[in-house]
């Protein structure tokens, strides 16, 4: 049966009251009537239901506020009707400029837009450094409110033109609160994000909002950069950026830096050779690092041209103007000259312009804008301007030597330059180094807040061949001047640089090749260097190119016969030497003792002989050491005579800070000597020690400047492998008591929490806090906070501010304070000179004895036995003086002029300084003395001698030796037992308080095989055994009056008592002590009564009985009571003897002067109580007399 279908109706006549007019559609025809019906009681009930229900308050403001918004929309028509009344004509609104030249889209939009660039650009250099993975979380964040700010339709298809949000009629309220949520998320993202370097000059000319337009201009700019690097002649790897993410933060462009320029008038040659240093074409990426940063770091290997270049960038881009300086510090004098007079070279400048500063002297005056100093000397300007406000920019160059004072000041201009920022003024940083171990500068947190910026310049211009030995011998000179032999007879031209350890291992090695290859046989100079193939002179020119090192089959075995091996080297036979090269033989001595298989080795094998020692080429050998007078160290930069080789005997001094020219074979014998301290004691010693892996490459760096060169390491590849990366920072293998005084004296309160790059090991700390107490230069603070976490905390005290003052060391320094007092400063000022200045005397080791006899005249004082190795000393200074320090008087002594003349230099400085000390840091006891100082003296008497005896004492009161006449010795037998214990006399022994091993004095000194029981020494030595430098003989009995520190002392002896000493007033009485930890018993002296209740008594006793003033010897016999009262034990037990006593004690008075001082106060001091003790017949006589002054 089918469905039955319902009806529809189409019905257009709808009553209006029901339907509207747009809503009209097919309808359902009803069935029935029950439906309308129940519609209508549904409507009704609703209708009810709402009438009875009341509004509440929030929806009625709801409701009125839409009426309202209602009422706003209806007003407009009328609004605007109103408006048009004032309706510019349009020939006047035509000549009106748009609002779209005037206004863009609103200040805090840009700001939004800006953000947000930044942001992109972050984004970008992330991608570009590969480090994509470490911000992706970063980057979703800045896509999320990239697409939050275009769903609020943040960007506008054109931003000059203004216009309403389609949500314009809502309230400004709302707007403003969701912008300003807008922006804190925006802000908080990008601050999560690292910043890079960017130019503010382009931020404010165009804002790129399309992620690939950016990166495609970047890649543009950086192909340009490319092809001026091509156009200077240097590779693509010459110069690059560092773009590790901790060295990528810098600081927030802030505003736009104005560009200046300041002409140098260069010659045209100059500038030809500026232009082939690396750095050069970099310049602009240089300034613009420091301009955007207070700190940046460039690392740059020796012969890129920093420390010359970056001054003169630094001075065409204005940091000299406005009557500031640039100041470049240096960690060695000879470079701060040499470089201060390049530099004024290359600018056309006078030296009055481009100065230097060093310890003894310099060059700087009004003039200076460019000045080279010393990091020791800006050290001491930070003392007295501790902003540097002088300065615009300071370079610290040789940062990866690690020098002590370089790190301090690395610490001091980390802060310095925040607080310049801060205030407006500026200070720029930059931090130089040779090599890229940087990780200490830019991860330390407490040096700088935000890792600085690292731009990295490669410099090597040639390539350098590094070859190895196979073996390495531990006669590493012999090795050396076989490698010097072999070069000179068979390689091409090109000078020679040999790296030695000190001063007798150049001279010695000097000498040799001086008699090999004399200088007098240019006549019969015959040499046929043809033989060398072309290919090895192309190379030679062939630039561009990195180190090339061969690590084929080597042995680190070492020569078992190295004495035979040396005396072969003086033989003249064909097959005893072979030359270092490629592409030759295998060495002859090698394959006595190697196999056939080694032929395939190609880099360490040597050619065979063809007579090098029938070569009559001469070679220009010269010495190269810190020690060594000016004018011969100038030498190595003049051409060599002609037709002549020019070998330089060096130590590590030419490794960095100067460049050489023309060398082209280096040879490296691997080893340095380095001073050694022991960080509690400071016993030193000298050893020979490998060189860092750094180090190495420094050495082999020297090579290839003008052309191909080759690196000769005398020791193995193993060996090599062994290497530590980098030496040790020389703030960890010194003593800092100079460093910890010198941060006291500018305010550093707890030198612990000092932003040190590489922070002082604990026990050094301490140590030095140690020895200041000891000196006097600092004390304890009576009260200590016991939360707080500071461990040093020491306060400085008024003679350490003056010893602050001066550049020596601590002991020094309370020596020149305490001269002051005895009138002994000529004779500090000779002591110490000589102590600072290393090696006075002139040796060699061959004509030691020779020298011994020239300078015995020194010795032959019958005063040397009594002073001890001081007296030499004097004798020197007081010779030379009178001779005017001439050069000709040192050479027949066997004195070093380039010392003798450092040590006149160090005494006028020492003097100057003392007449530089200001008021406020006089003791009491100088203000008198520090203007009548005269450096002119004779040979001291007796009496100066003694005190200058009893001085060293005082500053070195730890230096104290006791001599031992016998040591105990056990004998073992073959299984370790003892078997018994022998007594043993020695001579020249001595046992210290500082070191638990036995102590020698050396033969030089003038006390060798002399007797005496206790002596005082400079510093202790190691060379085999332990040995004292400079010694001064003394009394015993001076230990308890001038090293109290050390003595232990007993309560005064009865036997014999107390006395009262009218020359000196005071209560004197006799103690005996211990001195050491060794306890070692001293004989009892006389000397002051402790501060104890029992020297009042005493006092008091002294006073009645008339010892202190006669008056009260004359009322003896009119006392009531005995005064030995006083000196009992049970004194305090009388009342009267009690008021007495407690009366001298409330008054601090034990002294005649301190009690007629209070007599002048008080007329009436101490009569009440005196009168118990007199008798009453007695008694107006003393009221009639008092007070008996």
């Amino acid at each position: 049966m089918p469905k039955s279908k319902s009806m529809v109706t189409v019905d257009f006549d709808v009553d209006e009251t029901k339907y509207d007019e747009s809503n009209r559609f097919i309808l359902v025809k009803d069935n029935g009537v029950d439906n309308k019906e129940s519609k209508t009681k549904q409507r009704s009930k609703k209708e009810a239901k709402l009438k009875s229900q009341l509004l509440s308050k929030k929806k009625r403001k709801k409701l009125e506020k839409i009426l309202e918004r209602k009422n706003r929309k209806f007003n407009r028509a009328n609004l605007i009707d109103e408006l048009r009344q004032y309706q510019l004509k349009d020939s006047e609104y035509n000549q009106m400029p748009t609002t779209s030249v005037i206004q863009t889209v609103g200040k805090r939009k840009i700001d939004k837009l800006l953000e947000l660039y930044n942001s992109i650009n972050n984004d970008n250099s992330q991608q570009q450094s590969g480090e994509a993975s470490k911000f992706s979380h970063k980057k979703y964040k800045i896509q999320r409110v990239r697409s939050k700010n275009n769903e609020k339709n943040f960007f506008r298809n054109d931003p000059s033109v203004l216009g309403f949000d389609k949500d314009s009629e809502t309230c400004s309220s709302d707007d403003d609160e969701i912008e300003r949520e807008e922006q804190e998320e925006i802000k908080t993202t990008l601050d999560k994000i690292p910043r890079t370097i960017t130019n503010e000059e382009d931020l404010s000319v165009e804002i790129i909002t399309n992620h690939e337009n950016f990166k495609a201009d970047v890649e543009e700019k950086n192909d340009q950069n490319d092809e001026n690097v091509k156009k200077a002649g240097f590779s693509e790897k010459n110069v690059s950026i560092v773009t590790e993410s901790v060295t990528q933060t810098t600081t927030k462009p802030e505003e736009k830096i104005k560009t200046v320029f300041v002409q140098v008038d260069r010659s045209e040659e100059i500038q030809k050779l500026r232009l082939k240093l690396p750095i050069l074409c970099e310049e602009h990426t240089v300034m613009d690092a420091i301009n955007h940063n207070r700190v940046v770091i460039i690392c740059g290997e020796t012969g890129s041209g920093k420390t010359t270049q970056v001054p003169q960038f630094l001075y065409e881009a204005g940091y000299a103007l406005n009557d500031k300086k640039i100041a470049i510090t240096e960690p060695r004098r000879v470079a701060a000259i040499s470089m201060s007079k390049r530099v004024a070279y290359e600018m056309n400048l006078t030296e009055s312009e481009v100065s230097y500063q060093i310890r003894y002297e310099g060059n700087v005056s009004d003039r200076t804008r460019i000045k080279f100093m010393t990091d020791g000397i800006l050290l001491k300007e930070i003392e007295s301007d501790f902003l540097l406000k002088q300065y615009s920019a300071v370079v610290i160059d040789e940062a990866h030597e690690r020098s002590l004072f370089s790190d301090i000041l690395i610490g001091f201009l980390s802060k310095i330059s925040e607080m310049r920022y801060e205030k407006g003024d500026p200070l720029k940083l930059i931090i130089m180094s040779a090599t890229l171990k940087i990780e200490e500068f830019i991860r330390n947190s407490r040096l700088f807040s935000e890792p600085p910026p690292v731009i990295k310049i490669n410099s090597r211009q040639y390539p350098v061949t590094v070859h190895y030995a196979k073996r390495t011998n531990p006669n590493y000179l012999h090795e050396a001047y076989k490698t010097v032999c072999k070069i000179h007879s068979h390689s091409p031209p090109g000078s020679i640089l040999v790296f030695v350890t000190g001063r007798n291992e150049v001279q010695y090695l000097v000498r040799m090749l001086k008699n090999k290859f004399p200088m007098g046989q240019h006549d019969k100079f015959v040499e046929n260097l043809s033989s060398v193939s072309k290919e090895s002179q192309e190379n030679s020119t062939d630039e561009n190119h990195p180190s090339t090192i061969h690590l084929d089959s080597f042995s680190v075995d070492p020569i078992e016969n190295e004495e035979e091996d040396a005396e072969e080297t003086d033989e003249k036979s064909n097959n005893s030497t072979k030359l270092f090269i490629n592409d030759s033989d295998e060495d002859e001595e090698f394959e006595k003792t190697k196999n056939d298989s080694d032929e395939s080795d190609n880099d360490d094998c040597f050619l065979e002989d063809d007579g090098w020692d029938l070569t009559k080429e001469p070679l220009y050998c010269l010495p190269f050491y810190s020690m060594l007078s000016n004018e011969k160290q100038m030498l190595i930069f003049k051409k060599p005579p002609a037709n002549c080789r020019l070998c330089v005997i060096a130590t590590n001094v030419a490794e960095t800070s100067l460049t050489i020219p023309n060398i082209k074979y280096v040879i490296d014998t691997g080893k340095v000597k380095n001073k050694l301290y022991d960080k509690v004691t400071s016993v030193s010693t000298f050893l020979i020690e490998w060189i860092s892996k750094a180090s190495a490459n420094q050495r082999s760096g020297r090579a290839g400047r003008t052309s191909a060169g080759h690196c000769y390491r005398l020791y193995s590849s193993a060996v090599y492998n062994d290497f530590i990366e980098h030496p040790m920072p020389e703030i960890l293998s010194k003593p800092v008591d100079n460093l910890y005084l010198q941060l006291k004296a500018i305010g550093i309160e707890d030198v612990g929490k000092f932003p040190f790059v590489t922070r002082p090991e604990f026990e050094t700390l301490k140590a030095a806090e140690k020895r200041l107490l000891m000196l006097g230069a600092l004390e304890r603070k009576k009260f200590l906070d016991l939360n707080s976490k500071a461990l040093f905390c020491s306060k400085i005290t008024s003679l350490g501010q003056v010893m602050a003052n001066f550049p020596v060391h601590p002991r020094y320094s309370k020596m020149l304070c305490l001269s002051i007092q005895s009138n002994l400063m000529p004779y500090s000022l000779a002591i110490i000179s000589a102590f600072t200045v290393q090696e006075l005397f002139a040796s060699d080791i061959i004509n030691d004895h020779r020298e011994g006899r020239k300078i015995s005249p020194f010795f032959s004082s019958p005063l040397c036995q009594t002073l001890g190795d001081l007296m030499p000393l004097l004798e020197i200074f007081h010779t030379i003086d009178k001779e005017n320090f001439s050069r000709k008087f040192c050479e027949i002594h066997g004195l070093r002029y380039k010392a003798v003349v450092e040590m006149k230099k160090l005494r006028q400085l020492l003097q100057n300084a003392l007449n530089r000390i200001d008021d406020r840091c006089y003791l009491p006891q100088f203000q008198n003395q520090l203007r009548t100082i005269s450096l002119n003296y004779e040979i001291p008497n007796e009496i100066q001698i003694k005190n200058l005896r009893q001085l060293f004492i005082c500053c070195f009161p730890d230096h104290i030796a006791k001599q031992i006449k016998t040591i105990t010795t056990t004998e073992t037998n073959e299984d370790g037992e003892v078997i018994k214990k022998v007594k043993k006399s020695v001579k020249n022994c001595y046992q210290t308080i500082e070191v638990e091993d036995f102590v020698y004095i050396p033969s030089q000194s003038i006390l060798f095989n002399e007797n005496f029981e206790y002596v005082v020494y400079q510093e202790i030595f190691e060379s085999g055994k332990l040995f004292m430098r400079n010694v001064v003989p003394i009394e015993s009995e001076w230990l308890p009056l001038y090293a109290k520190q050390f003595c232990s002392l007993s309560s005064p002896l009865n036997d014999p008592g107390p006395r009262y000493d009218s020359k000196d007033d005071q209560i004197k009485c006799f103690r005996s002590s211990t001195f050491g930890p060794l306890n070692w018993e001293m004989p009892s002296i006389e000397m002051e009564y402790p501060n104890t209740i029992e020297k009042f008594c005493f006092f008091a006793h002294f006073l009645f009985k008339g010892s202190v003033i006669e008056w009260f010897g004359n009322n003896i016999d009119h006392l009531n009571s005995s005064t030995i009262v006083f000196t009992k034990s049970w004194a305090m037990i009388q009342p009267k003897a009690e008021k007495v006593v407690k009366l001298l004690m409330n008054n601090k008075i034990c002294s005649k002067k301190a009690l007629i001082e209070r007599w002048k106060s008080n007329k009436n001091f101490l009569l009440t109580e005196y009168l118990e003790w007199i008798n009453d017949d007695r008694k107006a006589y003393v009221r009639k007399k008092w007070p008996p002054i």
